[in-house]
């Protein structure tokens, strides 16, 4: 099977089977979240920021090191299983040394007791990763694809039955849990990973000078996620912090639709013809394309029925309204800048990306604590969306000099059409069924979407069939340019 089928088709198993899961898990998290309070996830919320950021120093993990080596390292595999063991032990003895922080400064005991939770239950997805890598180097996503489904699914459902029996903020932490432990066990089973003891010095060492670039560029990211839950924890409370984080969920929905074709498929794909340049700017270009088309729809719900979506999860969410809003923007920026950023991994530049990071960072951070103080959460989602912008600016001055692409193509019919679309919104709306929050929210989706997507269909028909009729030669073995 040449790479370009192999990848297709990898695409369609986790991208079909990903969607499955995240509706059945939509529909589960919204009657959640119609019971949860605000102050409730913010215990949750609390606990997941401070385990994402300790993590940090296990950005180091050794997944993406593996996928990108194309050459025979010697012992490569159990050199970084024994790493990952000896990583694990460290983060765990990290976690009880942030306990004691947390208690010295008189976080309350629920907090703690969630955030050390929480973080033993996060070693086991450094294992997960790790065993995911040995499959995504073969593009195997089938067995991930299938992994992947009950482990997305395990979240929504198990949280929403133990917040339905009463267990609030502990039902949103080990329903949490349960996603590292399902993906754990099936992982674990399914990858045959050549699980060994030995560690071999060089190919250590070589694990470490990529793990450093890495760490950087990786962690930032969840600095970038995380760092505003603290800073809204502190300056305005639980509850609008759990409010800010319940809408940062949803929102986070956008590069999650995207996310196997953006991050699980490109970086390997991207990896096997990273030294054609005609066949890399031509995978790069295509994921582009579609990646912006398929994303507008949420910019458009995120920005112009932002209010009609958080009263379908109850009033107890409004002020989340406009964090919601300003972060439509982001929900384009930042699945764009990830798939930059795996074409620079793919390509063996991660320090490229931390050129960026630090960049970001120096504005972010100062601008984060500010926007709050100036806005409130609004100010929070404000900041995420410069973050993102900047990020996108700078990756874009590397990525030109690494692939060839018509920007104004990919970009230009689909921002038109989403600004048409929202003016005939605005202009002419529709009335107020009297149904119910769900019928009405369904009613103006289906309003202000089928005028995009009229207008997509209409106007790019001939360059929807070129892509597709590509993907279905490719489906059949018929690209000759590729690799077998």
């Amino acid at each position: 099977m040449s790479i370009a089928r192999k990848a297709i088709v990898s695409t369609l198993w986790t991208s079909g089977l990903n969607y499955i899961a995240m509706g059945v898990g939509f529909v589960f998290g919204i009657v959640r979240d119609r019971i949860l309070m605000p102050d409730e996830n913010g215990i949750y919320m609390f606990g997941l920021a401070v385990v994402d950021l300790l993590f940090i120093l296990a950005a180091v993990s050794f997944n993406i090191s593996v996928i990108q080596s194309d050459e025979e390292r010697e012992d490569l595999y159990s050199t970084a299983f024994v790493l990952t063991i000896i990583l694990s032990i460290l983060m765990l003895l990290a976690a009880l040394l942030v306990a004691w922080i947390l208690q010295l400064r008189d976080t309350t005991e629920i907090k703690i007791q969630a955030f050390l939770v929480l973080a033993l239950f996060s070693t086991l997805n450094l294992f997960t990763i790790l065993f995911s890598s040995y499959l995504e180097k073969q593009l195997e996503y089938k067995k991930i694809a299938r992994i992947n489904l009950v482990a997305v699914l395990a979240f929504p459902v198990v949280s929403y039955v133990l917040v339905a029996n009463g267990l609030g903020a502990w039902g949103m932490v080990l329903g949490y849990c349960s996603t590292f432990v399902v993906s754990f066990v099936g992982m674990t089973l399914v990858s045959r990973y050549p699980v060994g003891l030995k560690l071999n010095p060089v190919t250590a060492k070589w694990f470490l000078s990529m793990g450093w670039k890495l760490i950087f560029s990786r962690g930032m990211e969840v600095i970038f996620v995380r760092y505003g839950t603290l800073v809204t924890e502190h300056l305005l409370g639980t509850r609008l912090q759990g409010s800010y984080g319940r809408a940062l969920k949803y929102w986070e929905m956008a590069p999650q639709t995207v996310a196997p074709a953006v991050v699980t498929v490109a970086l390997p794909t991207y990896a096997k013809v990273q030294k054609d340049p005609v066949r890399l700017s031509r995978a790069f270009s295509l994921v582009l394309y579609f990646l912006v088309r398929a994303l507008m729809p949420f910019v458009l719900v995120f920005g112009v029925l932002a209010e009609s979506f958080i009263r379908i999860i109850g009033e107890q969410w409004l002020e989340a309204v406009p964090v919601l809003r300003i972060l439509a923007a982001g929900a384009l920026l930042s699945p764009m800048f990830e798939n930059m950023k795996q074409l620079l991994y793919a390509r063996g530049k991660p320090e490229a990306i931390v050129r960026v990071r630090i960049a970001q960072l120096v504005v972010f951070i100062p601008a984060m604590y500010g926007f709050v103080l100036w806005m409130g959460i609004s100010g929070a989602a404000l900041a995420i969306v410069l973050n993102y912008f900047l990020g996108v600016l700078g990756a874009l001055f590397i990525v030109r000099r690494e692939v060839s692409v018509r920007w104004m193509h990919v970009f230009v019919l689909p921002v038109l059409f989403a600004a048409v679309a929202t003016g005939v919104f605005l202009l002419l709306p529709p009335g107020m069924l009297g149904m119910g929050p769900i019928v009405q929210f369904l009613l103006e989706a289906l309003y202000l979407l089928g005028i995009f997507a009229l207008l997509e269909l209409v106007t790019e028909r001939r360059q929807l069939i070129e892509h597709a009729t590509y993907i279905r030669s490719v489906m059949k073995g018929g690209d000759h340019t590729e690799a077998q």
